[in-house]
């Protein structure tokens, strides 16, 4: 015969209840304020917390790995042109509307298992692991093109545009560290301001 609950057990189910979802609402809360912690708050992209602890992780397990075994990695570098004085000009409401907008292409544009990270104002850093040179180099130009079509509302109605420059750098033979090889990203960043910038180059 199935079991009768008792009246003092029916009188503590409800009180039972709450404690349950008190703790579901303390794990959903847990989980909210961990994943802040590493994301940036405006483009909801991962932040430069987040992006040295992968980074740092996904050079460990390459490095335990034999060489021919070691798939390509590519990084591109993107830095909005004349961000500054877009925000003087413009304001920051509508810089931030151009951040946003650009972590939205960046997402969109971008695979799952890339690594895409505000690494700090307005640079991104995209890490392509499995992507050669040459295909960072066209994946950096498409979402280049993408942001310089979009159009932002002015405070007077006007339309604004925006651009970005792109330096693109690989794994190689010259290269063994992330440091080194965000530091030849940022050589061909510069390359691609020097020469007019709304441009990718690589190093």
């Amino acid at each position: 015969l199935a079991r009768v609950f008792t009246a003092l057990e029916i009188e503590t189910m409800p009180l039972i209840a709450s404690q349950i979802a008190l703790a579901l609402n303390n794990i959903e809360l847990h989980a909210q304020m961990a994943d802040a912690a590493i994301r940036d708050p405006l483009t909801g992209l991962w932040n430069r917390r987040h992006l040295d602890v992968s980074l740092a992780r996904l050079f460990a397990a390459r490095a335990r790995l034999d060489p021919e075994m070691r798939h390509p990695v590519a990084v591109i570098l993107f830095d909005l042109d004349h961000f500054g004085m877009f925000n003087k000009r413009h304001g920051h409401i509508k810089g931030d509307a151009v951040l946003r907008t650009f972590g939205s292409i960046l997402t969109r544009r971008l695979r799952s298992s890339d690594l895409v990270a505000r690494f700090g104002g307005e640079e991104f850093l995209a890490v392509l692991d499995g992507a050669s040179l040459d295909e960072a180099l066209q994946v950096g130009d498409e979402i280049r093109r993408e942001l310089e079509a979009v159009a932002f509302a002015g405070v007077d109605g006007e339309l604004l545009y925006a651009t970005v420059s792109a330096g693109c750098a690989s794994l190689g033979p010259n290269v063994s560290s992330l440091e080194t090889l965000v530091e030849f990203a940022d050589v061909a960043l510069q390359m691609a301001k020097r020469g007019g910038r709304n441009q990718v180059v690589a190093a």
